[in-house]
């Protein structure tokens, strides 16, 4: 039997021109028990979203040649901000199992019989990723680029910008001389 835990999913816009982003929409469904506070962890839910959105899709450590780390700031490190929250966000909890009936919370051996509400919602964050992911195939479709795509996590807006692979990226790519290196390092290469 199929059980439903936590899930989420997310509707975005991509401007293929810029690499922009937005979240028009996040529905987000989370099993948390029996809330002690329910406005605390709607709180908590939205702020592990958001955290986790930041993290799949702008936040990118980039380290120098000699392995310092460069974005260590507020001037070369970007989290998420209010624009960055998605515009509709609806948050429900699960208070019911598959056959609609009441869950019985008195097995689970934890104060009033909560649940922890603040990191499983991080990682829903993702959900961010996989919509821009699967715009930036249909945009790649439209352009007829064929190419495998290789598209690693933060999306930031430059990746995001490069995957389209239109004829304007393509103009502007520039390769590499021989024993040229990239100035920065990246955790996926």
């Amino acid at each position: 039997m199929l059980t439903l835990r936590d899930s989420a999913i997310s509707e975005v816009e991509l401007d293929t021109l810029t690499g922009d982003s937005t979240v028009l929409r996040t529905d987000l469904m989370m099993d948390i028990g029996r809330s002690i506070n329910p406005a605390l962890d709607y709180g908590q839910i939205e702020g592990a979203f958001v955290q986790g959105q930041g993290l799949f899709t702008m936040e990118e450590s980039l380290w120098t040649k000699t392995g310092e780390l460069f974005t260590k700031g507020p001037g070369t490190y970007k989290i998420p901000g209010f624009s960055d929250i998605p515009q509709v966000f609806n948050i429900s909890t699960l208070q019911h199992d598959s056959e609609g009936n009441p869950i019985s919370w008195d097995k689970l051996r934890s104060i009033q019989s909560s649940k922890g509400t603040g990191e499983p919602p991080l990682f829903l964050g993702s959900t961010v990723f996989f919509a821009l992911r699967e715009a930036v195939k249909a945009a790649r479709e439209m352009n007829n680029v064929t190419a495998p795509l290789i598209f690693n996590a933060p999306s930031t807006a430059e990746k995001l910008r490069l995957a389209v692979g239109d004829e304007m990226v393509q103009r502007a790519a520039v390769k590499p001389n021989e024993g040229e290196k990239e100035f920065f390092i990246r955790i996926e290469t």
